[in-house]
């Protein structure tokens, strides 16, 4: 009583492998949501967060394969945008789009709009 088969041992080692990597995923998902900073500077506009949001208005540039911030934030200012929604496509691919102006704001998982009010 109380020894473990060598088969108990392996399955009950590849579930708590398994466990494990399902919540770093999980862990590493709401990190990625929460880290992003509730503003933004571009040109010293302040651009506001609404998180799981996409803005609806004039899309005028959109960059696939973002690699960080600063390309949108670049591409923002090149363009004197009003906003700028970021898309998560997969676990390490991001995607940026450059609006002129906003009309509408759409709930969207995934996804964050920069706004400036003004």
């Amino acid at each position: 009583m109380g020894l473990l088969k060598r088969s108990d041992l392996f399955s009950f080692t590849f579930k708590m492998a398994a466990w494990t990597s399902v919540s770093l995923v999980l862990v590493s998902l709401a990190v990625a949501c929460v880290s992003l900073p509730q503003v933004q500077y571009v040109n010293n506009k302040p651009y506001h967060l609404m998180q799981y949001t996409e803005c609806q208005g004039g899309k005028i540039f959109e960059i696939n394969s973002v690699k960080d911030i600063d390309e949108c934030k670049a591409a923002c200012l090149q363009r004197d945008c009003r906003a700028v929604n970021l898309f998560q496509l997969g676990e390490f691919e991001f995607k940026c789009e450059i609006l002129a102006y906003v009309r509408g704001y759409q709930p969207a998982q995934g996804a964050a709009c920069y706004v400036a009010y003004y």
